[in-house]
């Protein structure tokens, strides 16, 4: 698994939509297959999203590529729930739409790519969606975002958490003692035999900020003069009216 990690991944958005709903997932599998017409890329989506559903059944995505000036906030709103239970989409306002009338995502953003699925491969827990490329935008001069990029410069390690199991597939981190036995993942979708127990000397408490996982709205506790632990259990997001438990660590 060490020399896996060596492989080089981009990061990305990948959105789609049925019925009327639009629903989207942070992606590393994107690649380009043939570069003459008609251009061919592949993407591979695990059978647990949402999005692998709606592309399987309409044949349809976008991929938006990622920049380094994409915030954690942009990487926890897509990544870290499930569009089964939260529309990703309700309050989220940096968007477009391609031809085939699918959002993209127009911030942190330097390209947008629309496709047409041709084939897919069942790769058990994946599927590999082979699709022809219907149309291509630059957005951005901005340098596109690399997973090891990411793991150092955005998802940097945080000093003063509690001890918990850290995935060693993508290093998402599960605050407590214990560890579910059927823990999945919700950001690789790999189980506990993958999560490795870390202990953290905690540091004293700094102020640090809390996003809502709903709309994005920041809890700045210097300028509240009020740590988040500190927080009444009650306190109510003020732009959503959401609780304590949906805020996560910026």
């Amino acid at each position: 698994m060490d020399a896996l990690h060596k492989i080089s991944y981009g990061l990305y958005v990948l959105t789609a939509q049925e019925n009327g709903k639009d629903n989207g997932c942070i992606i590393n599998t994107l690649v380009q297959v043939a570069s003459t017409e008609p251009i061919t890329v592949t993407i591979s989506v695990n059978k647990q999203n949402l999005t692998h559903d709606m592309i399987q059944n309409t044949g349809l995505f976008n991929i938006s590529v990622l920049t380094t000036s994409a915030p954690l906030k942009l990487f926890q709103h897509f990544g870290y729930r499930s569009g089964k239970t939260f529309d990703k989409f309700a309050s989220f306002s940096v968007l477009a739409k391609s031809d085939n009338g699918l959002v993209y995502i127009n911030e942190h953003t330097n390209a947008f790519i629309s496709c047409k699925v041709k084939e897919h491969v069942d790769c058990d827990t994946h599927t590999l969606f082979i699709a022809d490329v219907t149309q291509a935008e630059p957005l951005s001069d901005e340098e596109s975002v690399t997973y090891a990029y990411y793991q150092k410069n955005i998802k940097a390690v945080a000093q003063n958490k509690k001890n918990g199991f850290r995935c060693r597939i993508c290093n998402y981190f599960h605050e407590g003692d214990t560890l579910p036995i059927d823990i999945i993942c919700p950001l690789c979708k790999h189980g506990a035999s993958d999560f490795e127990k870390i202990i953290i000397l905690r540091e004293e408490a700094k102020m640090e900020n809390y996003v809502c996982t709903i709309c994005a709205y920041v809890y700045d506790a210097a300028a509240e003069g009020v740590k988040w632990e500190d927080v009444p259990e009650d306190y109510a997001c003020p732009v959503c009216s959401v609780g304590k438990d949906l805020f996560e660590k910026e």
